[in-house]
């Protein structure tokens, strides 16, 4: 039974998008299972590979991961310049403008959530994957792509929630901003105690790249192919020239052709593919590519015999930063061929017909129904 957390020490709903159309007519290579696997392989890491592969491949293998303890982050006051928030003029927002007093009223419902328990549960298992955003590592970036993978052992169920990052969000020690500026502000453990707080779902565990590791992992892996409209090519590569230009490379060598295709993609081009927002519903629209990149990567994974997983591994895991301790991970590590079996579930947050847009600050902000979210996430979750 799930128990209160102070004893413990993109498709839409039902397949459907957020238009209401059925989500399941996939893209080619779509497989929720896959994104399962990759999410664990190469984003958590370590050994998916086999289980035959001995402990010490294994142990070497972790210890090329950044594992950063919760206590060496600090919470910084002051985000560089490059870290604003996009803002919006009058006529390009969509959302509702509310008053003083209306904002007052959604602070309030929002602290009211406090009173509201957070569930935790052995047979749950909460890791939330994060995608950052930065154009170099002097900060820590936000996080535009966040899944919240949870694995039910008990009903042999797994879970996997993106969490839209303009999600209106109250950050302990920070206050009232997008869910993706946690983890500029205070990094991983500060976003899962944002998630937690906000959401009411224990999240201990994360696992984070920035935009530029992940290009050299689709690289290390030998690329991905991709189906990429007209308009989607278009987009990507205005985001390759400017990523080449920060990468000090010509851009002009990564352009995708401009009626798009079926594309043998390079990290570059899968990476500007993932990041566009601006085809289609915005964000929404964004963290499908962005499943669906993941679903092709894992895809090139399971073609590959265990001794080239294992080399490649070994060259990608050092772009991988996590709190997940080794201890944990091969505990987990005899169960995983069980939980490739079990059922999967897609989703995201803000639920379809369950939020409202509003304009705060120049920016616009998703604010859920919180009463009926959290009662449909948990439920979700912890069945």
């Amino acid at each position: 039974m799930p128990r209160n957390r102070e004893d413990h020490p993109y498709p839409g709903e039902n397949g459907r998008n957020q238009y209401g159309n059925d989500d399941r007519r996939k893209k080619p290579g779509m497989n929720v299972k896959r994104v399962f696997a990759i999410s664990l392989s190469v984003v958590m890491g370590i050994v998916l590979i086999s289980g035959g592969v001995v402990y010490k491949l294994g142990h070497d293998l972790y210890s090329n991961i950044n594992y950063v303890a919760d206590e060496d982050v600090q919470v910084v006051e002051t985000l560089p310049e490059e870290a604003e928030q996009e803002t919006l003029s009058t006529e390009e927002r969509t959302g509702v403008v509310v008053s003083s007093e209306e904002l007052d009223s959604i602070h309030s419902k929002m602290k009211s959530l406090s009173d509201r328990e957070t569930l935790a549960d052995d047979d749950i298992y909460n890791v939330l994957l994060i995608g950052v955003d930065r154009r170099d590592k002097s900060w820590n970036g936000n996080s535009d792509a966040m899944i919240l993978v949870s694995i039910n052992k008990a009903e042999n169920k797994v879970s996997m929630v993106s969490l839209m990052r303009d999600t209106y969000v109250d950050i302990p020690g920070v206050g009232y901003r997008k869910l993706n500026a946690a983890y500029a502000y205070g990094a991983g453990p500060l976003l899962c105690e944002t998630v937690t707080d906000t959401y009411k779902i224990e999240v201990d565990r994360y696992a984070a790249v920035d935009f530029f590791d992940l290009i050299d992992i689709i690289d290390l892996i030998g690329g991905v192919s991709l189906e990429i409209s007209a308009a989607e090519a278009k987009v990507a590569n205005g985001y390759i020239l400017d990523m080449c230009n920060l990468m000090d490379i010509d851009g002009m060598e990564h352009q995708i052709p401009e009626e798009g295709g079926f594309i043998r993609c390079d990290g570059v081009q899968a990476v500007a593919f993932a990041r566009n927002r601006y085809v289609g519903n915005s964000d929404f629209e964004r963290t499908e590519r962005q499943r669906y990149v993941l679903s092709q990567l894992m895809a090139e994974v399971k073609q590959m015999s265990v001794a080239q997983m294992t080399e490649k591994m070994q060259g990608l895991l050092k772009f991988v930063t996590m709190n997940i301790p080794e201890t944990e991970i091969w505990s987990m590590i005899p169960e995983l061929p069980e939980m490739l079996e079990y059922d999967f579930e897609m989703s995201r947050v803000p639920y379809d017909n369950m939020y409202e847009t509003i304009w705060v600050n120049n920016q616009d902000m998703l604010v859920p129904d919180w009463d009926v979210t959290l009662e449909k996430l948990q439920e979700q979750i912890y069945g």
